[in-house]
């Protein structure tokens, strides 16, 4: 397959981003959802996107499929949990990962909040296992059949999003062999509209995917909890990280400044944008401040001094290892400045940020050149909890 040409500009036979958000709804709304990883797909197809984006704002030319499979799996790693006595909840008419998590946690002895990055150092045989599982059904299935509308028969493809070397008859030991080009090759235009999109295509493939487990679970769910069991940021843990990052921050609030509570641990990128629980991104913030920045990106000054939490060798920096060690929490912070730089640089000028309570400022995307446009940040960390 031949190399593609940088896309740092829109062609001129690209696909407007209306036009391409169109059809993304029609693959949506007209193709075959038999099992719920075509969603999980397009999600880890929109976060691995946003965290490609380069420090100038270009998107990336392609994406590895093995990456796409380990992203589905860490989705899948908290949807694994028991939502009723009964277990965790159908996705499928097959034994699919969402079974084989909830088997590996049981066998294994795993608490169900354990996250996935500790449970691998733990178990690395064991886990290693599974992501070898998840990423030869990623590539075999969903990654080679998501780009059809309709179904069976009658089924039409059209690669609007990637291009690829393989179909979904590719056997799993060539899947593994070290030789073989696992590459989805983005079409021009679709990692720019993906990343620009992705406030907008993350909750509504969310919606569609809770429908879907909704109707495989009918009579046993219901569609407001179960929002917040298959989406939404584990709250109650969180509070354990506020004492802690509160010292971090001198006490005080990270937006304002305030030094008197009540407190709440706050998603810096937001998690409907960014659904980001490692260290990196939670601050401590004034209750206030909180609820009022909501699901807006901070200004610019904000995530000037959060991206310098971020840089190796920094007291910052040092404090979050300890934190990251002692609580057994994530710390990638290589991966959270990239989803960062993909939020940022795909807002259009004069985006409004949140600054203060009651209080917003245009985007200006030279001030992101000055943020960004320094040395990369050293490579993440091993999980926290190794060996423990």
């Amino acid at each position: 397959m031949t190399e593609r040409p940088p896309d740092r500009i829109a062609a001129a036979d690209e696909p407007s981003a209306i036009a391409f958000g169109e059809k993304l709804l029609a693959l949506l709304d007209t193709g075959s959802f038999t099992t719920s990883y075509k969603y999980a797909l397009l999600l880890a197809l929109l976060d691995a996107t946003l965290e490609g984006t380069d420090p100038e704002g270009a998107p990336p030319r392609w994406l590895s499929g093995r990456d796409l499979g380990r992203r589905v799996l860490e989705l899948y790693w908290r949807q694994a949990r028991p939502y009723t006595d009964r277990g965790p909840l159908r996705q499928s008419a097959l034994r699919d990962l969402v079974v084989k998590v909830a088997d590996l946690r049981e066998r294994l002895g795993l608490p169900e909040h354990l996250p996935l990055a500790v449970a691998r150092q733990r178990h690395p045989t064991a886990v290693g296992a599974l992501e070898r599982d998840a990423v030869a059904t990623v590539i075999r299935y969903p990654i080679p059949r998501l780009q059809r509308f309709g179904s069976g028969a009658s089924a039409v493809e059209d690669r609007f999003l990637y291009e690829l070397g393989w179909d979904d008859m590719i056997s799993p030991a060539r899947v593994h062999r070290e030789d073989f080009d696992d590459r989805l090759h983005l079409v021009p235009g679709a990692g720019r509209h993906l990343a620009a999109l992705v406030g907008l295509v993350r909750p509504v493939v969310e919606r569609e995917w809770l429908r879907h487990v909704a109707r495989r679970n009918e009579g046993d769910v219901d569609e407001l909890r179960l929002e917040s069991f298959l989406f939404g940021g584990e709250r109650m843990s969180l509070t354990a990280l506020r004492d802690p990052l509160l010292h971090l921050q001198a006490g005080r609030c990270f937006y304002c400044g305030d030094a008197r509570g009540p407190w709440e641990v706050d998603h810096f990128l937001p998690w409907s944008r960014w659904p980001d629980d490692r260290l990196d991104n939670l601050v401590v913030a004034h209750r206030r401040c909180n609820h009022d920045k909501r699901a807006a990106l901070p200004a610019v000054s904000h995530l000037e001094r959060w991206w310098d939490r971020l840089r190796p060798g920094g007291a910052a920096s040092r404090q979050l290892d300890d934190v990251a060690d002692e609580w057994s929490w994530p710390r990638q912070p290589a991966r959270t400045a990239a989803g960062a730089r993909g939020l940022y640089h795909h807002q259009p000028p004069g985006t409004l940020l949140w600054v203060a309570r009651g209080e917003v400022e245009p985007l200006d995307p030279g001030r992101l050149g000055r943020v960004f446009g320094g040395a990369a940040l050293a490579a993440d960390p091993p999980a926290p909890g190794a060996g423990r």
